[in-house]
């Protein structure tokens, strides 16, 4: 059944099942299915995953979602009818095969179903059972059912993003769904590597909130240590000047530029023609550098403005001094370093065409990450799950759709 199996894949042997909606659990499960694993992604149709709703409308409207496409990319997906008890019992009998269970819903779902790691675990004592919630599966916050605009502000990243004196400006897009996933995968990776050491699975429980604050740890043992209380600052940053993002010639173009130490200002000094600006007496230091900051990012604006922006990052970089264009998306599906590295792979929609769906990251020697097709169409492998995993026959097959436990 594993479409992605090739020799040596390092999980081409497991079966996942996915319970769940949203970012948080697909993006974890995402890295095994492209080195090898079958994941089969269990929803209906009277409730599926919330992405197929971010589409493009039409008579097949949940089935084609761009961010569903990405993020489930090579998956299987089987119409189940959790309602039903018919439905239940299959949900059973696949969990007892599994070698990871793993959900993204708010704490109860899973137990409301009879199908809480416990039990799961009673029933499979080898499964590796993932939870990954908001808040964790205990605590007084535990049956919050936010998602990660939430979870961005409650974690602390919306108190150090914005303008100094302004209201806080979360960061782009849901962090908490982007960050705790990259954990998930890690642990997920331990605990099967237990298992296979010692036969025995686990249950993991993730918080995404706490995901995140550990992401943030630097700042929170400043805090701890010297009762630091780490406000915005745009762009500025404590130990470097000039630090920032500046406007370059054209319609919308940028650079990022970050003067690391005293020498590469000194470089940046040469660079640019020893400008009156750049002269005054004790500049040469960080400290008074950091005191003029927001003058010296107003004469950096004023230079910037006048160059292209790829042109003034390429001298700078040959000039030993940490500078780069601010991308578009446009431009990152053309740049070169990612093509050479095949982060990329085209695949074909059938709605919604060519889509650029992304690699996760990383390299594995003569183990190259795979993506073969976009994501399913809802139940598009429910009778090929049901006859392979579980052997029915397709007579079986078809009962259970006329009875609607296929839906």
């Amino acid at each position: 059944m594993n479409n992605n199996a090739t020799a040596g894949y390092v999980f081409e042997d497991l079966l996942f099942l996915e319970f769940g909606s949203g970012a948080a659990g697909p993006m974890a499960s995402r890295y095994f299915v492209q080195q090898g694993a079958t994941v089969v992604k269990i929803e209906s149709h009277a409730r599926p995953d919330f992405l197929r709703y971010l589409n493009r409308g039409g008579e097949r409207a949940l089935d084609n979602s761009p961010m569903f496409v990405l993020l489930n990319a090579d998956k299987k997906s089987l119409a189940l009818n959790m309602a039903e008890q018919v439905g239940r019992d299959l949900a059973w009998r696949l969990i007892e095969r599994a070698d990871v269970v793993i959900n993204n819903f708010a704490p109860g779902v899973m137990e409301k179903w009879g199908m809480d790691a416990t039990a799961i675990r009673a029933r499979n004592p080898a499964a590796v059972v993932a939870s990954s919630s908001l808040f964790g599966a205990t605590g007084p916050e535990r049956n919050y059912p936010g998602f990660g605009g939430q979870g961005s502000a409650i974690a602390g990243f919306n108190q150090l993003t914005g303008q100094p004196g302004m209201e806080p400006h979360g960061p782009w897009a849901t962090i908490t769904d982007s960050l705790s996933p990259r954990y998930l995968a890690v642990a997920l990776s331990a605990a099967l590597l237990r298992r296979r050491r010692t036969g025995e699975g686990c249950s993991i429980d993730l918080s995404q909130i706490e995901a995140a604050v550990y992401s943030l740890s630097e700042l929170v043992v400043r805090q701890s240590a010297n009762d630091e209380n780490i406000e915005r600052r745009a762009n500025c940053d404590q130990r470097m000047a000039p630090h920032g993002v500046y406007r370059c010639k054209g319609d919308d173009r940028w650079i990022a530029v970050a003067v690391l130490d005293d020498v590469r200002w000194k470089m940046l000094r040469e660079l640019l023609g020893r400008p009156a600006w750049m002269m005054e007496e004790g500049l040469d230091k960080l400290e008074l550098r950091l005191e003029q900051a927001d003058l010296l990012d107003r004469c950096m604006q004023e230079y910037t403005a006048t160059r292209d922006a790829d042109e003034l990052s390429r001298e700078l970089q040959e000039a030993g001094i940490e500078a780069a264009v601010v991308m578009d998306l446009a431009r990152l599906d053309d740049d070169p370093q990612l093509a050479a590295r095949g982060y990329f792979t085209r695949v074909e929609h059938e709605s919604l065409g060519e889509l650029a769906l992304e690699r996760v990251g990383f390299t594995v020697s003569d183990m190259p990450a795979k993506i073969e097709q976009p994501g399913p169409d809802l139940g598009q492998h429910s009778s090929e799950v049901l006859r392979e995993l579980l052997g029915l026959d397709q007579d079986e097959i078809d009962q259970l759709g006329e009875q609607g436990v296929l839906a």
